[in-house]
């Protein structure tokens, strides 16, 4: 990562203070971390999806990361895994989350869970220009 680039510490900082920052710990080491609430960003309206839910059922997991020192060892998967069962549990059906375009171990990983890319969407993400935000989702209804 680069310093001054999205993910911020202010990122981390605001996720903490709205009580929606998840942290990944094996034997006492942070492997990992992520944001999940209901929050679409903005590029998410650009989206055709491919399942109608009422906002209040749908769970979003934001801003993913995984140590680069942890990489390969599964814990992007498990942090997935958690997400897919705390939206669950939250009542939601529909999963959406997104990844830049050139990020492709995690556009890998999602389809290995089972989400499905329903797009890619330019945009100016978190002051970063020339972004190609790819939309992913995951329906849990029947």
């Amino acid at each position: 990562m680069d310093p001054g680039v999205y993910p911020v510490r202010a990122t981390a900082e605001a996720a903490l203070a709205r009580d929606d920052l998840f942290v990944l710990e094996d034997a006492g080491k942070v492997c990992g971390a992520g944001i999940i609430n209901k929050m679409q960003v903005d590029s998410y309206s650009s989206g055709k999806w491919n399942h109608d839910a009422a906002d209040d059922q749908v769970c979003v997991l934001h801003t993913l990361v995984i140590s680069p020192h942890r990489a390969g060892r599964g814990y992007g998967s498990a942090f997935v895994e958690y997400y897919e069962t705390y939206a669950k549990d939250m009542g939601c059906v529909e999963l959406r989350l997104d990844t830049n375009a050139r990020n492709t171990a995690a556009r890998a990983m999602y389809k290995k869970h089972g989400y499905t890319e329903i797009g890619i969407v330019p945009t100016q993400f978190n002051g970063i220009p020339g972004v190609n935000l790819v939309l992913l989702e995951k329906y849990l209804g029947t």
